[in-house]
């Protein structure tokens, strides 16, 4: 489960507590059905990040809500936050932003997506787009946020899931590339779960620490662990739609991956959970009624 204490206070170490969030607003097609921003909205964003949240990855979301947040971080007192804006309309829109602590980071940009037309099938895979930024200390850190198209579009097994995976690899390998030494975060929504292929083969993702340890262009994904039995009302999974529910109570299709770079250099505190336990109370809401995924969180702590 998530930790309910301070994650500040842990002397002089240096933390790095990452999430993402599906917050369904503004679902990536034009014509779909928009959502109102609601209080619950407000308060589980406000919640995240007085949590200790330092890097949080958003989609669903369009260019307005962006500026909404904008003034609710400025409202709540918590300037510190800063949003990068990675929304991009069209016909294939990419639905992202980034909240990040301008406490822990001095710069963050954005990069090229990972998008792309497939050269045999003609499909447009909307793989992730990415950004770059950068700690105190100089360090690069690049973070990909996803939100793979869905299984009404591209059916669970197709090979256009795998190319999705694939596109998404390829695009990381140019940053292994060019930056070896730094590390590489993803963020997503694949709406596939993590023994998918498109996970495992695709963008090359292992649950075995001591494997991507030996083999350093694997990225370690803990969420794995989400997927056993879960114990009282915590989440089942980080999607709850009810398409998901029925013989399992959800799917983890929300994922946090990482790069060997954090098994060498950082520690788990908090590999990968769902965060099911914030409360509506003060708005009056149940969880539907903001949003049909929980989001995810890790915590890492620099060994």
């Amino acid at each position: 489960m998530l930790p309910t204490e301070n994650f500040r206070q842990l002397g002089e170490t240096v933390e790095l507590i990452c999430a993402w969030w599906n917050c369904r607003l503004s679902p990536p097609k034009n014509g779909a059905t928009q959502y109102a921003i609601t209080d619950g909205f407000n308060l589980a964003i406000c919640e995240l990040l007085e949590r200790g949240v330092d890097i949080l990855g958003l989609c669903e979301v369009a260019r307005k809500h962006v500026s909404h947040l904008e003034v609710l971080l400025e409202d709540h007192n918590l300037e510190r936050y800063k949003v990068l804006d990675l929304y991009a309309g069209g016909k294939s829109i990419d639905d992202f932003c980034l909240i990040y602590n301008s406490d822990k980071f001095s710069a963050a940009i954005a990069l090229d997506s990972a998008n792309i037309r497939d050269a045999l099938t003609n499909t447009w895979l909307k793989a992730g787009v990415f950004a770059q930024l950068q700690f105190m200390t100089g360090e690069k850190l690049f973070v990909g946020l996803s939100h793979w198209q869905s299984r009404q579009t591209f059916a669970e097994g197709s090979v256009n899931r795998l190319r999705l995976g694939q596109a998404l690899r390829t695009k990381v390998t140019e940053f292994m590339d060019e930056s070896p030494s730094s590390p590489i975060i993803l963020l997503g929504d694949y709406n596939d779960e993590p023994y998918h292929d498109s996970i495992v083969s695709g963008i090359g993702a292992s649950r075995d620490v001591e494997f991507v340890r030996k083999r350093p262009h694997y990225f370690y994904n803990p969420y794995w662990g989400c997927l056993g039995p879960r114990e009282g009302t915590f989440p089942q999974g980080s999607y709850i739609h009810t398409s998901a529910i029925e013989g399992s109570g959800g799917a983890i299709y929300d994922q946090i991956l990482f790069s060997s770079h954090f098994l060498r250099d950082w520690r788990f505190e908090c590999a990968g959970s769902v965060v099911g336990d914030i409360s509506m109370l003060e708005s009056e809401m149940v969880w539907s009624d903001v949003s049909d995924h929980y989001p995810v969180l890790s915590h890492l702590v620099r060994n």
